[in-house]
């Protein structure tokens, strides 16, 4: 059995975390993993000691005279992200062990620049001269960043198997869900704005949201950071998933919800969306509003919803990873 290792932020909260730990756990057919946290939440300090200790952890790890690890497979984003990430990609291409470089953002793209820029050429040299392999989350994404990165992978973000529909669970009426960080790309404030709209014709409606802990409206549930049972009790219930985020990878939040057969209304900003999905314009109050009454007033086919998420299944995911870690050695 081969081994690899996960480097990323798998002990920080959130959806690139949540990724790791699934694909550590259903890991293709001949190889076993591990995970190798490279983050920390907290001040600057408490970050980079989190990444030196990382760093420690896998030179430890490649000096080993056990075999402990075949292939290092590392979870990015941009800017920091990324810089942080490129240092352990080079550390192990000095041991000849080979790097898939996994892109989880949304706003690689423009970080970039321009496949002309300096930044984009450094990378794109990078990757070469360490012969690592690029995947990305879906062909909206693989067209945009070849020009810059060269040859990318496609493999979706998988479901954790436990996130499944519960018929004896009844659905909230009038119910909004917001799963995320609190950062302003995730659009807490819009939701807030667009609640407030909705309750002037649907006084029952109420919002649940993560990533913020209070609201000082009633009607708003301010959950903060939720556990994954938890998380799965507010799929099942609530009325409609909303996304209104400025930029996403590929929202783990919007295909776990499709998969417990929760409709999703999501921003025309995010690429790729499964056709089940509902889109409205970025900030559009209006636009938002007017399709959240239809789809209150719609009735919704479950089946079509959890039919959709099939393909997000970690059994299909895993078979498309082995064919990239396979290949790292043919």
């Amino acid at each position: 059995m081969r081994r690899v290792l996960h480097i990323g932020p798998c002990d920080t909260p959130g959806g690139m975390s949540k990724v790791m730990h699934i694909l550590a756990e259903n890991s293709p057919d001949g190889w076993i993993a591990d995970l190798l946290p490279s983050h920390k939440v907290g001040n600057p300090i408490s970050k980079w000691l989190a990444y030196r200790r990382a760093m420690k952890n896998l030179r430890r790890m490649l000096l080993s005279e056990k075999k402990l690890v075949d292939l290092v497979h590392i979870h990015t984003a941009a800017d920091w992200s990324w810089r942080r990430k490129k240092r352990f990609v080079k550390l192990a291409s000095k041991y000849s062990i080979p790097c898939i470089i996994h892109i989880h953002s949304g706003k690689f793209e423009t970080w970039l620049s321009s496949p002309s820029s300096k930044r984009a050429v450094e990378i794109r040299n990078f990757i070469n001269q360490t012969n690592s392999s690029i995947v990305v989350l879906n062909n909206d994404w693989k067209k945009k960043l070849q020009p810059y990165l060269g040859y990318c992978h496609v493999i979706y973000n998988p479901v954790d198997p436990k996130i499944t529909p519960d018929s004896n669970v009844k659905r909230d009426k009038m119910h909004l869900l917001l799963l995320g960080r609190k950062d302003p790309v995730k659009g807490h404030d819009f939701a807030i704005k667009l609640g407030q709209n909705l309750r002037s014709i649907m006084p029952e409606l109420k919002l649940s949201m993560t990533g913020i802990e209070h609201s000082g409206n009633e009607w708003i549930d301010a959950k903060g950071w939720i556990g994954e049972q938890e998380k799965l009790e507010l799929l099942r219930k609530a009325s409609l998933l909303i996304v209104p985020s400025a930029y996403e990878g590929q929202p783990l939040a919007i295909l776990e919800a499709i998969a417990c057969g929760l409709p999703c209304l999501a921003s025309d900003r995010i690429s790729e969306l499964p056709e089940v999905v509902d889109i409205a314009e970025y900030q559009n109050l209006e636009q938002w509003t007017s399709k959240i009454k239809e789809i209150f007033s719609s009735d919704i086919d479950v089946n079509e919803l959890i039919s959709a998420s099939e393909q997000f299944n970690i059994e299909e995911v895993s078979k498309k990873w082995k064919r990239v870690y396979d290949n790292q050695f043919n």
